[in-house]
């Protein structure tokens, strides 16, 4: 029997949290009436090179921080516990048992792309219900994915990696990632 509570799954790497991910997180609970969004730091990210990642608990830390006033989120540390690379199947399959439901995944226009080079991909599609944020303005080479949900946001211009070139470019990041975070970010980068 399948429960009626809906949550959502936020993944990764965070790399810094920025206020795009804030924007879609926020925006994800009040569009698709969920009762908790689980924002989760990949461990192991399955697509960056694991050295060039600030450490988990950094990220972690950071999450918690952003996060701790958006009453349904939640920073959830499965991925670590779980141990090894971070595949999205199973945190979805973790989090559809613990709540007996098909969660949401959230996941930007720019994962979209590469969804089809995922870890078991199809069967992701089949147990989570694909929630896409847009990136980017005019057309975009996107897998004919069936079952997609697109997630009605605006635009954002902003990416973890820019925001990492301009501090190292010596340029300010106001306003790109949220202040209860800013310096500590600008110091690690910089």
């Amino acid at each position: 029997m399948c429960s009626k509570i809906k949550i959502g799954i936020f993944g990764g790497s965070f790399d810094p949290v920025h206020m795009g991910h804030v924007a879609v997180a926020t925006r994800a609970i009040e569009k698709l009436r969920l009762e908790k969004l689980y924002v989760i730091p990949a461990y192991i990210p399955p697509h960056k090179v694991s050295s060039t990642v600030a450490p988990y608990d950094l990220r972690r830390s950071w999450l918690k921080k952003v996060f701790c006033e958006v009453e349904q989120a939640c920073v959830s540390d499965y991925e670590r516990e779980r141990g090894g690379i971070s595949y999205s199947l199973f945190t979805v399959r973790h989090f559809a048992e613990v709540h007996g439901c098909k969660p949401f995944l959230v996941i930007g226009e720019d994962s979209l792309v590469t969804l089809e080079s995922w870890y078991e991909y199809k069967a992701l599609l089949n147990e989570a219900t694909i929630v896409v944020y847009p990136r980017s303005e005019g057309s975009v080479d996107l897998p004919s994915v069936e079952k997609v949900v697109w997630l009605d946001a605006p635009r954002f211009d902003l990416s973890s990696t820019e925001i990492r070139k301009k501090i190292v470019e010596g340029k300010s990041i106001e306003g790109l990632v949220p202040d209860s975070i800013l310096d500590e970010v600008t110091t690690y980068y910089g």
